[in-house]
């Protein structure tokens, strides 16, 4: 039976650290229906999951599938079982997304449908030198070889309106390149990205990020370089921001 909802935040997790709590607490408390994917993680983290009751639903892949597998899992659930309109964002389980900011882009998905909103991070001086020069250096290949400009190209907080998950379902990539392909994917279809700025929020040195540097940088660039032949969308708006 469908079900009736306005907001639904997805969280993919693996290997989750118990801040996953806090987080599905917050988006419980602020009105959201939560779809939590336990991407395969080991038996150690049963009781971390059993914890987080106050989920609507939780799924379950038997291996790990990676990001971009969980992701698409939870939205092929979610369009199954829900009937629209409703608004999906897309959450981190390590604690870099605040409500107040999810809350936000939530928000900015709401007036604009038919669009990928960006949370947009900020880099300060103190982030971690692995996640502020991946990123930077993303950045410059992603503008200098496709369409797309995107100022933070690795952000997990997403949220777009229901008519968009068909499409975003058939996007290739099982970790963590998927979300470059969605970037890649949906300007190409001329669909709208607007980025709007969020707090940049770390854990210690963004040890709780699964994101392996060689390997999972090797697959986003392998993504960009696929489709560097593509021409610019004259189409596309240099003003992304909202």
């Amino acid at each position: 039976m469908l079900k009736h909802t306005s907001n639904i935040a997805l969280i993919p997790a693996y290997n989750p650290d118990s801040i996953m709590l806090n987080i599905v607490r917050d988006l419980k408390n602020n009105g959201y229906t939560v779809v939590l994917v336990n991407d395969g993680s080991d038996t150690r983290f049963n009781k971390l999951f059993l914890a987080a009751g106050r989920a609507d639903i939780i799924l379950r892949h038997d291996r790990n599938k990676g990001k971009g597998a969980a992701l698409k899992t939870g939205l092929r659930w979610i369009y199954q079982n829900y009937s629209a309109p409703y608004t999906v964002v897309t959450v981190d389980a390590d604690g870099q997304h605040l409500i107040a900011d999810t809350c936000r882009v939530t928000d900015a998905a709401r007036r604009h449908p038919s669009t990928l909103i960006i949370g947009s991070r900020r880099l300060k001086q103190n982030a971690p030198f692995r996640s502020k020069s991946g990123n930077f250096i993303t950045r410059i290949f992603l503008h200098a070889l496709t369409p797309v400009s995107i100022y933070d190209t690795q952000s997990g907080l997403r949220s777009f309106t229901h008519d968009l998950i068909p499409l975003l379902t058939e996007i290739e990539g099982e970790r963590y390149e998927y979300e470059m392909r969605m970037l890649i994917d949906v300007n190409r279809r001329g669909i709208p990205i607007k980025e709007i700025p969020i707090e940049a929020v770390y854990i210690g040195s963004n040890n709780t990020s699964h994101f392996r540097t060689v390997c999972d940088s090797a697959r986003l660039y392998k993504v960009i370089f696929a489709n560097a032949d593509r021409k610019r969308d004259p189409q596309q708006s240099h003003d992304n921001h909202l």
